[in-house]
């Protein structure tokens, strides 16, 4: 599936939630974000380590935020982010590099465990 058709897809899920057909979860419990930046040979490696999680559990969210965007420095800039890629899981740093996936999915599912809000 290309990222067009997966891009037309959440925005039927969304306007079908919005016009009550389908319920919707409440807020994500996972909230990854993967910062990358362009030609880093790691990064795409961590997207799509985060993308593979997101499609396997429900309560995730995976979003990727580039360097050579202006929401992405800022969000670089605010947790001191030298290197990519970096991932944040609910706003704070847990792996900075390309992580093992094992520890990857471990972190998300402790989360997806945890009863506490993220």
């Amino acid at each position: 599936m290309d990222e067009l058709e997966m891009i037309r897809r959440r925005k039927m899920l969304e306007l079908m939630k919005r016009a009550g057909m389908i319920e919707g979860n409440k807020e994500p419990k996972v909230v990854i974000e993967v910062i990358t930046s362009p030609g880093c040979p790691y990064c795409p490696i961590a997207w799509a380590m985060a993308q593979e999680l997101e499609r396997k559990y429900d309560g995730v969210i995976a979003r990727e935020l580039s360097v050579a965007t202006p929401e992405g420095r800022r969000k670089a800039m605010e947790h001191n982010i030298m290197g990519t890629p970096t991932i944040l899981i609910n706003n704070r740093v847990e792996f900075i590099g390309l992580p093992n996936f094992a520890e990857f999915e471990r972190k998300v599912r402790e989360l997806l465990s945890d009863n506490r809000k993220p």
